[in-house]
């Protein structure tokens, strides 16, 4: 069990090392180190948690929708800051074994807050995560980065839902009527054959 646990961190850190092609070097932390840090999240299984680039206290946040989806189905990741210098959100979304996905997205306001949303389709099972990078990049003369912090969550993707049929006319106990009534019918015409 033990040897089977290390070949799956080994095989996940060598998938994840990959995203340093979609993340640039920022002024106060180097693409390698968000990418390790990334990668110590992913090989953890930390579910939800959050990195501090900058010690500016502020507000970071990041959600996702639905967490538990079936495969082919559309996930939101919706981030949030109240840090008035966030112009980009990078969405880092991990599959281990499928896939990794970085879209970045420029801020709008709402509500006093600095938000960006980005969606992923999964196309295997599995728990992902998606993670928020908040940064600061200026392009013209002056093209610099500054990272203030890194939001992650986690999400399962898998192939149905368990989930009890919708009967919005008649509810449950109409349903539960309803199926009693089909049995009774089936028995009813079972019996007519027989005689």
């Amino acid at each position: 069990m033990l040897l089977l646990a290390a070949f799956v961190a080994s095989f996940v850190s060598i998938w994840v090392v990959n995203a340093e092609d979609g993340i640039s070097d920022y002024d106060n932390v180097p693409a390698e180190q968000v990418v390790k840090d990334i990668d110590s999240v992913v090989n953890s299984s930390i579910s939800e948690g959050e990195k501090r680039y900058d010690l500016n206290h502020t507000l970071y946040r990041v959600t996702v929708t639905p967490k538990n989806v079936i495969v082919g189905q559309k996930i939101t990741a919706i981030a949030e800051t109240d840090n008035q210098f966030v112009t980009n959100v990078t969405f880092v979304w991990v599959k281990p074994f499928d896939e990794i996905k970085i879209e970045t997205v420029q801020v709008h306001s709402e509500n006093g807050l600095k938000k960006a949303e980005s969606t992923y389709t999964p196309n295997k099972t599995g728990p992902g995560w998606v993670f928020a990078l908040f940064e600061n990049r200026q392009t013209g003369s002056c093209k610099c980065g500054w990272l203030y912090a890194m939001r992650w969550t986690c999400f399962n993707v898998v192939k149905f839902t368990q989930q009890i049929p919708d009967y919005p006319v008649v509810g449950t106990a109409g349903a539960v009527a309803t199926m009693f009534m089909g049995l009774g019918l089936f028995l009813n015409k079972k019996r007519q054959k027989l005689v």
